[in-house]
């Protein structure tokens, strides 16, 4: 099975699940802000999804899937984000989840996993936290048995399949897996309460003796050792893409969602010289300021992600410098859409007015997810790696993050 993600996008396809995804953020915004106070897992919200077709994208047409883009994938969830970024979120890390199994090195493992997301639709989440202990596996009879826990796995909650790794406690060997959610033993602790992202379900995920099959491990676990392969540490790469184009994505749906509320509900400042508040030459200039910016961040990350796929494509063959110089593009993501999106979700209440900060017009919600998703790695590491490439051409060493 050849992997067909890091193709070219056909154009009438990628226009038909663009139009898809769009269908599915009109549903989303009838309901976005209460779904949001609520903060509950989104399994409504997934069903949705898994409905429109959009689960298998990515899954080769050769085992059943519609053969579909990753730069395809990137939009429709860029367009799911700009109304709910939660669920964008879920949405993008199932597309990463369910793909990085591709990195492993037993092809028949990935073929039928790919094939059985194509046939049944589901949902991949991972439990994958690089900062908490990793999980342990020990050998019983027809694989093993998973120990160990993982305080953040956005998705597993409402997911079908759940993408890990763990290490044989008599080897030492690592070994990357693929499990299904509801085995015995697997644990959510339904315990995600933050600021934003509140109906991203990422909360904790424990593994009490599961049961791992051998036939559902995928192989050696080389996504996070900087000794192993270029091409496997793409993952880490991968959700970095993911959470620029969140952040972006957030930031656009927030400026589309001002604009509208300032062309029809805010008023016009008694001093301004005007009648109607979109009017103001003081109101213009400062939507024209954060969207540009907003924009210039979107085309980094659109590069950034073409270079992430173009990298992909290499599969095996990808060098370590090729990987390093995608590393340092993203990183330069991180920094440009953090400062960004945060301008703007918090700028546009300067736009809208007072009355917008009412809590059930739900401007808040952009800021608050865009606050959370900048804070999964520290803003200013990133600088200093791209700073120490301009400086000395070194590349980040491949970790979890970077």
């Amino acid at each position: 099975m050849r992997d067909t993600s890091t193709d070219a996008p056909h154009s009438a396809a990628h226009d038909r699940w663009v139009a898809v995804a769009e269908d599915v953020a009109t549903q989303l915004a009838t309901d976005v802000v209460a779904r949001d106070r609520a903060g509950a897992a989104p399994h409504k919200e997934v069903e949705l999804i898994r409905s429109s077709g959009l689960l298998p994208l990515l899954v080769p047409s050769a085992v059943g899937g519609p053969g579909g883009s990753w730069l395809t994938a990137f939009e429709v969830v860029a367009r799911v984000a700009r109304i709910d970024t939660s669920i964008g979120h879920v949405l993008g890390y199932h597309y990463l989840h369910s793909w990085r199994t591709n990195l492993g090195r037993r092809t028949e493992v990935i073929e039928r996993l790919a094939a059985g997301t194509a046939a049944n639709n589901w949902l991949w989440g991972g439990a994958g936290n690089p900062r908490d202990a990793g999980l342990e596996l020990t050998r019983t009879d027809g694989g093993y048995l998973v120990r160990g826990k993982k305080f953040f796995a956005t998705g597993a909650e409402v997911s079908d399949r759940v993408i890990a790794s763990g290490t044989d406690v008599e080897t030492g060997q690592k070994y990357g897996f693929a499990l299904p959610t509801r085995t015995d033993g697997v644990v959510h602790g339904e315990d995600w309460d933050s600021l934003g992202q509140r109906a991203s379900a990422s909360g904790s995920i424990a593994f009490e003796d599961a049961f791992l099959s051998e036939d559902d491990i995928l192989g050696p676990g080389e996504q996070t050792d900087p000794d192993a392969p270029a091409y496997p540490s793409l993952s880490a790469l991968g959700f970095q893409v993911l959470l620029g184009l969140l952040a972006v994505a957030t930031a656009e749906g927030a400026l589309r969602f001002g604009a509208e509320y300032t062309r029809t509900k805010s008023r016009a400042w008694a001093t301004s010289g005007v009648s109607e508040a979109a009017d103001d030459p003081l109101v213009r200039v400062r939507y024209g300021e954060l969207e540009s910016q907003v924009r210039a961040a979107r085309a980094l990350t659109d590069r950034a992600a073409a270079a992430w796929v173009a990298a992909a494509s290499r599969g095996w063959e990808l060098t370590h410098a090729e990987r390093g110089e995608v590393s340092v593009e993203l990183s330069a993501v991180k920094v440009v859409t953090t400062q960004a999106a945060l301008a703007a979700t918090n700028g546009v209440f300067e736009l809208t007015g007072a009355r917008a900060t009412k809590t059930g017009t739900g401007l808040d919600r952009f800021w608050r997810d865009v606050r959370t998703l900048t804070l999964h790695d520290p803003v200013s590491h990133k600088a200093i790696e791209v700073g120490d490439h301009l400086l000395r051409g070194s590349f980040p060493t491949p970790s979890g993050y970077s």
